[in-house]
């Protein structure tokens, strides 16, 4: 069943491109051919003549702007209102026929004698927009057999393709009013409105679920309308509605899209970029033209129009993860560039054409044209391609300057997941690699940590280990079938510790061409070593992090162990003691001295075990709070504000390492800020926590390195202590500070940070 839907999709397919494909053939044939060659062009909506074909001193009947109003017994009036009318039907070659004009106010009647085909006029309508139409079938068709999946956005686009070239193909014949071109171009303007306004919002991805029933609706009303427009019911300028609509909601949505959805920018950057490189040629044709400066070359500017299908294919097509892909990456450069340069060329062209100057003149003016191109290409060229590389192709590192900024940028990458976020994000985008998988080995076994366009059965765990005992024993890529597990590989970088095979980069499709040449394999492999230093150094941090996470485990357990002793025994044994002394033979100073004891038993018990924590956090601030004062005997106010949802509560050791970093930073606010005040601020709920411990102490200078060595370095032990915690529950914390003004210190913690420091501590816990 599937397989007979699959077919007759692909027939359904097959045979509307063919169909708009034999409309466009049909229709080219009239406007080259079967419509009437008067020997002038006229602007169909006021009737001012626009150009004379031939000699025109010779041709002194009319004139360029002169205004018609009546060819034959055809009023211009006539012709605009009805679209089924058209001037010169049936005329013949040498045929006169008379022509009344309005010229300088005047009007005039001009017997012209129809010239019928010549060459001037042909190559004036073969110059012109009509072919456009054959560009949007062409992406059209692209589409319909290389898109995948058949979602639709890809019908979308096929039908936005189609039908805006059969209005651009409409619209050429329609000034004639041949074969109903007019009508049919009316008509084609509300089929494109439904079809471009839900593409677009669809595009890059649905704003929001909508009923069927709305876009039934919306596609029904379009089509009645069009409809109506092929029969002439509507009144002439209506379609302008549906063109204005379907243009400005598009517009519309793009920037909704825009600042809705963050994640779609990418995609609508290009296609807003090439929108943009699309009309600039065509608008200063148009400014020119409104001077009467226009050159001859003027036509060439619409060979930038093809940009916004192409555009919008590539802003669809390259979010697919399926096997094909655009390889144009770095010809889009080159190509918006010729743009620019020949659009600028055209106004220059335009500018100096109608200036009367002299042979010699006109040559040195090009070549200081010449000149001026070739300094501005040489000087402008390569920052114009990292701005198109880095802003519209994601290209964010330099290619010539990839290892040395490579090796710069790992430095800082202190973790396995901000390595593999600069591999995705910026490395293998920069040396356009579309697919690839990187392959970590522990004790003979592979295990994928990061992959790209490769799905769960090219990656499968026994073909990789086959792999890479192979790749171990011969050191060479071996070779595959097509269609086996892992024919898609195309290079093989190994990471290499010594003599230690501890991963693998597996490289296969690559932008524009899939070719990895022989002299860019030692700058990958020059890649992939520096990786496995950074690989290295990292999981060793991690074991050392690892042993001293265990190492605070251990002492908690023992601080905990001590605090069970202290009360259960220590304790105990005092309250029996003092109850076998006999209260006549105890002296003040005795009970004293035993309270005092007792009392500071009782605080290092909290100190090394609050009950409370067990509890919950809510619980243990507010418990911290009122032993911080009573230890200060109020001389230190300590206020704890804890806002809590739904009884949040975090795994053990979560909650005893913020309990430590708060108590942490109070004892430093009391010891070393001689703070009179302390405020605590805590926001509990579920999967987050947010604690604020500001106190109006002494401060002192935080110039924001609050990294381990130069804490330790400047004998801040206690916030060594507090950011050593932080680091092993994935807490983020934040501390401000200045002389004389007080500190600061934030903690935020959630269980999206805390799985992704425990999935790095587990991988090094595998070495």
């Amino acid at each position: 069943m599937n397989t007979l839907r699959s077919r007759n999709s692909y027939a359904a397919d097959v045979l509307v491109s063919f169909v708009v494909f034999t409309c466009l053939l049909g229709f080219t044939y009239g406007i080259l051919f079967a419509t009437p060659y008067p020997g002038f062009y006229f602007n169909p909506s006021n009737g001012k003549i626009l150009e004379i074909y031939g000699d025109e001193a010779a041709s002194s009947e009319l004139k360029v702007g002169d205004v018609i109003e009546k060819v034959g017994s055809i009023t211009l009036r006539e012709y605009r209102e009805n679209r089924t009318v058209s001037f010169f039907h049936g005329v013949r070659p040498g045929d006169v026929i008379t022509i009344d004009v309005q010229r300088d106010g005047k009007g005039i009647s001009v017997p012209w004698i129809y010239p019928g085909f010549t060459k001037d006029e042909f190559v004036a309508r073969f110059v012109n927009i009509w072919w456009l139409a054959y560009i949007f079938w062409i992406f059209g068709t692209i589409t319909q057999i290389a898109m995948r999946p058949k979602d639709l956005r890809r019908r979308l686009l096929i039908a936005a393709n189609h039908l805006t070239a059969l209005f651009i193909i409409f619209g050429s014949l329609s000034s004639s009013h041949a074969w109903r071109s007019s009508a049919l171009f009316h008509a084609s303007a509300w089929l494109i409105l439904p079809v471009y306004i839900q593409f677009h919002w669809v595009f890059p991805a649905p704003l929001r679920d909508t009923p069927r029933w709305a876009w039934t609706v919306f596609y029904t009303i379009s089509i009645v309308l069009a409809i109506a427009e092929v029969f002439l019911l509507l009144p002439g300028p209506v379609y302008f509605l549906a063109v204005l609509l379907a243009l400005s909601g598009s517009v519309i949505l793009l920037f909704i899209h825009f600042f809705r959805r963050p994640a779609q920018r990418g995609a609508i950057r290009i296609v807003l970029i090439g929108a943009a490189f699309a009309v600039i040629p065509t608008i200063i044709v148009g400014i020119l033209g409104t001077s009467g400066r226009v050159p001859e070359a003027a036509p060439v500017s619409l060979m930038v129009l093809p940009i916004m299908p192409a555009t919008y294919f590539y802003a669809v097509y390259r979010d697919h993860l399926g096997g094909l892909e655009i390889r144009s990456n770095r010809t889009m450069s080159i190509y918006a560039f010729l743009v620019l340069l020949a659009t600028a060329l055209l106004t220059i062209v335009g500018v100096v054409g109608p200036l009367d100057l002299s042979p010699e003149m006109t040559i040195l003016v090009f070549i200081a044209v010449a000149l001026l191109i070739a300094w501005f290409t040489i000087l402008v060229f390569p920052a114009f391609q990292t701005f198109v590389e880095k802003r519209i192709l994601g290209i964010t590192l330099s290619y010539k300057d990839l290892p040395e900024v490579y090796s710069a940028r790992i430095t800082t990458s202190a973790t396995l997941a901000a390595l593999l976020k600069l591999l995705e994000e910026e490395v293998f985008p920069s040396l356009l690699i579309r697919q690839y998988a990187f392959v970590r080995i522990t004790n003979s076994t592979a295990k994928v940590v990061l992959s790209k366009n490769v799905t769960d059965e090219q990656v499968q765990e026994e073909k990789l280990t086959e792999l890479i005992a192979s790749f171990r024993t011969h050191n060479v890529l071996p070779l595959w079938e097509e269609g086996q597990a892992l024919d898609w590989i195309q290079v093989i970088l190994p990471l290499q510790l010594n003599s230690d095979l501890i991963g693998v980069w597996l490289l296969g499709r690559r932008d524009p061409d899939d070719l990895y040449p022989r002299a860019e394999v030692p700058i990958l492999q020059s890649l992939a070593d520096q990786t496995v230093i950074a690989l290295s150094n990292i999981l060793q941090a991690e074991r050392l992090r690892k042993m001293y996470e265990q190492d605070i485990e251990r002492t908690e357990k023992s601080r905990h162990q001590l605090a069970l002793d202290l009360h259960d025994t220590v304790l105990n044994q005092l309250a029996i003691l003092r109850l076998n002394v006999d209260e006549a033979h105890v002296s003040p100073k005795f009970q004293k001295a035993y309270d005092e004891v007792t009392s500071r038993l009782r605080e290092i018990v909290t100190d090394l075990r609050p009950p409370m924590l067990s509890y919950g956090l809510q619980f243990a601030i507010e418990e911290l709070a009122d032993n911080l004062m009573e230890r200060s005997k109020d001389t230190v106010k300590v206020i704890a504000n804890v806002q809590i949802k739904e009884d949040a509560r975090y795994p053990e050791n979560i909650e005893r390492h913020i309990f430590r970093i708060m108590q942490q930073a109070c004892e430093n606010s009391m010891r070393h800020g001689h703070a009179s005040q302390i405020n605590i601020l805590a926001k509990l709920a579920p999967g987050n926590a947010w604690l604020l411990i500001e106190d109006n102490g002494i401060g002192f200078e935080a110039d924001g390195r609050f990294d381990l060595d130069n804490l330790l370095a400047s004998k801040h032990f206690g916030l060594a202590g507090m950011v050593e915690r932080a680091m092993l529950i994935g807490a983020n914390m934040a501390v401000n500070s200045y002389p004389r003004a007080g500190t600061r210190i934030q903690i935020s913690w959630s269980d999206d940070h805390s799985e992704q420091a425990d999935s790095v501590n587990d991988n090094s816990a595998e070495q």
